[in-house]
C-alpha cells in the first residue's frame, strides 16, 4: 500500500480548472491515492467533480475515494468511499463489497473500534499535530498516535499537520504513512 494519501482541497466548482490542473500535477509527481474533499459543492457538482477527477486519476493509475455516501461511490464508480466520522458511527456493517476500498477518519479510540467492526481497509487518524484547517482540535502527538494505531486492524494514515518528511516518523509509530492536503498538493 502507499505511505502518501492526497486529501484534495476545495474545488471552487466542478469544473474548476486551476483544481484539475493542480490535481494532475500532484499525480504526476505518483501520487496514486486521492480523497475527492468538497463540502461546499452540491450533491450534483460533486458526482460531476468526482466524475472528471477520477479520470484523471485512473489516467495515472491512481485511486479516487469520495469522502461523500457509499451510494454517490457506486453511482460514479470510484474506487471506494471515505468514511467521515459521522458516516462511520452510523455504520452497521462494511458499506461497500471488498472489492471497493472503504476507508474512515478517526480521532479516538472509539471511533477506531467501530472501523475495526466495519471492516475499514485502512483509517486516517487526526491530528496528530496542530492543523490550520481544524485549529480547535487537541493535536494527539506522536506516543498517542502509535498507541492508537496498535489498536486499529488495518493501515492507519497521520493526518494533521504532516509534511513529506513526517512519513518516516509515521512509519516509525506503527503508520502507513501520511494523509495530507497542503504538504501534498502544493
Amino acid at each position: 500500500m502507499q505511505t502518501l494519501y492526497l486529501i484534495t482541497p476545495e474545488p471552487l466548482s466542478p469544473t474548476d480548472k486551476a483544481f484539475f490542473t493542480q490535481l494532475e500535477k500532484c499525480l504526476e509527481t505518483g501520487i496514486t491515492l486521492v480523497q475527492l474533499r468538497a463540502k461546499k459543492l452540491t450533491e450534483r457538482e460533486y458526482c460531476l467533480c468526482a466524475e472528471t477527477a477520477l479520470k484523471l486519476c485512473h489516467n495515472y493509475n491512481a485511486l479516487l475515494l469520495v469522502n461523500a455516501t457509499p451510494k454517490i461511490a457506486l453511482s460514479i464508480g470510484s474506487d471506494g468511499v471515505h468514511l467521515n466520522r459521522t458516516r462511520l458511527l452510523k455504520c452497521t456493517k462494511r458499506p461497500l463489497n471488498s472489492d471497493l476500498m472503504v476507508a474512515a477518519s478517526c480521532h479516538s479510540l472509539e471511533e477506531i473500534q467501530q472501523a475495526n467492526l466495519i471492516g475499514v481497509d485502512f483509517i486516517v487518524l487526526s491530528p496528530v499535530r496542530t492543523t490550520a484547517s481544524h485549529p480547535e482540535a487537541l493535536p494527539l502527538g506522536w506516543k498517542q498516535f502509535a498507541e492508537l494505531t496498535k489498536q486499529a486492524k488495518c493501515p492507519v494514515f497521520a493526518l494533521g499537520g504532516m509534511r513529506i518528511e513526517d512519513v518516516s516518523i509515521a512509519r516509525a509509530h506503527g503508520g502507513q504513512g501520511i494523509a495530507a492536503i497542503r504538504a501534498l498538493w502544493n
